[in-house]
């Protein structure tokens, strides 16, 4: 099993000089390594859509704000060599450490995470790590318990397209004064009312942008 990650790690390397070490649009970079562990992600979707294959899209490994592999979404599967410490790597993951994935979408020229119903597997030296299903939301809004992005009049309610501090403005506006009014937007985590639980998500989201 070692070997055969290693011949993979040298097979992509070789024969895939279009993707190198450092991806163009992002500026995601990897070094060379002995320690390594291989993420095998499928279906992974934008705005409810598939995301583009054909070295459009692409998938970020990181470790804290450190990429530690990466590689184009191919619709079948994307094999993506990440790299651990091994001795002389020292903001790179160990054993039992917490990744993050996330995908650059090229169509709007924007990095998004990724996120899952799951949990995300642990790097862990000379293992293949198997990740299905994961999603993307426009501003990094917060996916449902079916992995659908939630609807954009919910996280955008003032529906200015922008995800900003307006649109807690309006969400303290309705809490404050508008007790009685019908709920069309701004109920973020779908429990049909607008509360401070609301205003808290949101500001999470712009924060995180």
């Amino acid at each position: 099993m070692i070997n055969l990650i290693y011949i993979y790690f040298l097979i992509s390397i070789l024969f895939n000089q279009e993707r190198g070490w450092t991806h163009p649009e992002t500026g995601w970079e990897v070094i060379s390594g002995t320690h390594m562990a291989i993420y095998m992600v499928s279906n992974i979707y934008i705005d409810n859509q598939e995301a583009e294959e054909n070295h459009s899209d692409a998938i970020g490994v990181f470790f804290e704000n450190q990429c530690i592999g990466w590689d184009y979404y191919n619709s079948g599967l994307t094999i993506i060599p990440t790299i651990g410490d091994d001795g002389n790597n020292p903001n790179f993951p160990i054993d039992g450490s917490l990744v993050s994935l996330y995908i650059y979408d090229d169509s709007e020229d924007v990095i998004l995470e990724l996120q899952s119903l799951e949990e995300i597997p642990l790097w862990n030296v000379d293992t293949w790590q198997n990740i299905s299903n994961l999603y993307s939301c426009q501003h990094n809004i917060p996916i449902d318990e079916n992995g659908i992005c939630i609807d954009n009049c919910n996280i955008d309610p003032n529906l200015d397209q922008n995800i900003d501090i307006l649109d807690i403005m309006t969400l303290i506006d309705i809490v404050l004064y508008c007790s009685n009014c019908e709920i069309d937007c701004g109920d973020i985590n779908n429990d049909n009312q607008l509360d401070l639980q609301d205003i808290i998500i949101i500001l999470e989201i712009i924060l995180s942008n």
